[in-house]
This record gives structure tokens, sequence and C-alpha cells, in this order.
């Protein structure tokens, strides 16, 4: 997501045009979700990420299926803008968002044909690595169920309570990601999202 005007200072200061945005004493700047969850690893270790290097790296690669490139969000904000593109800016993004982030995202019209499938297979390979586990961290949330849920949020039908401050353009791009992926979405992965919306994250959701 770009910055908004409101963080021009934060543009000025780190040189970065899109959040999050994770500084960290002296430290680079963090922009990359990789780069976020192993600081997060290790400011509290074992908590974010297993100690164990085997489950470390699995963890990880279920992280690159959500936040990663053509990961669920990739693709979900691939859907709105192709919902923008295809109905002239009448859904999704406004026109000059959409034509934005289609470059940043590499829209095209052949890419966008894949996308059901690519989410179907994505949410499936999820649904099957959670299994009846309550989280993918076990008996306690780790990464991978922060990203989930949160990620999953454009593909759920948000209501105003969920998302009071939500924009209404924004909500309505977000719709049009639900109307195309929401089904997809296995009861036991809408499970632990709301369990993790219960019990672990901030509610109602502030975008």
């Amino acid at each position: 997501m770009r910055a908004f005007p409101r963080d021009a200072q934060l543009l000025e200061w780190t040189g970065i045009d899109s959040v999050p945005v994770v500084l960290h004493g002296k430290e680079p700047v963090r922009t990359c979700w990789a780069q976020i969850v192993g600081l997060a690893a290790r400011l509290a270790p074992g908590a974010v990420l297993p100690a164990d290097p085997v489950a470390r790296a699995d963890a990880m690669g279920l992280l690159e299926l959500i936040a990663g490139e053509e990961g669920l969000g990739w693709n979900g904000r691939l859907a709105m803008i192709h919902a923008s593109v295809t109905s002239n800016g009448a859904r999704g993004f406004a026109p000059q968002v959409a034509a934005f982030l289609g470059k940043r995202y590499g829209y095209s019209t052949a890419i966008a044909e894949g996308l059901r499938a690519r989410v179907m297979a994505q949410l499936a390979t999820l649904a099957a690595r959670l299994g009846s586990r309550s989280y993918f961290g076990g008996e306690h949330p780790n990464a991978v169920d922060i990203y989930l849920a949160t990620f999953l949020t454009p593909l759920v039908a948000l209501t105003e309570a969920d998302c009071p401050k939500l924009l209404p353009p924004l909500r309505a791009a977000f719709a049009t990601a639900a109307e195309a992926f929401g089904a997809l979405v296995a009861p036991e992965l809408l499970a632990v999202r709301a369990r993790m919306f219960e019990h672990h994250l901030p509610f109602p959701i502030e975008l």
C-alpha cells in the first residue's frame, strides 16, 4: 500500500513510499514481510517463529504463500485492480489508483485469468497444512496465524462494525476481492481468523 499524504515525513525520512515500515534502533529500515518477521522472531525468540530450523523454514514457506509475491495478498490486490479495469472504474479501485497499483503488481489481463485457480490452490494448501489444529503454531498462534488473519481480511465481507474507519472507496474495492475469492476460504481458515481477532489481534480492525 502506498503511503498516504500524512506519511510524507516518513517518506522523506526513510525513502519508502509504502507501509508497513519498521525501524528498530539504528538498524536498516525494514519494509519486506520477511525482514519484519525475522526481526520480530529475534526480539521474541520462539513466540513468532519456531526455534527448530526445519519448522521455521516450513513456517516461512507458508508466510510466503500468504504475504509474498503472487501470494494471497498480492492476488487479492490484482483482483481489485482487475475489477476496476473491467468496469471502467465502477468497481474495485478508482481508475488512477488501479493504474498505479497495476504497474506495481504487474497486472495484465493474462495474469488476471489465472487468479482464481492460484488462490484456490493457495487456500487449499493452507487448509491442508493447518489440519485439525487450532492454530498453525499449535496451541498458541505464531506469525503464520497473524498474517493469515490479516491477509484474509479483503477476502471476507467486512461490515462497518468490523472496520469502522475503512474509507468507502477502499471498502468497495475490498468487496470485489471478497466476491472473487470469499467462497474459496475453508471454514477452518475462517475459524483461525475469528480466534485471532477474538483473542490476539485488535478489534475492530483499523485500516
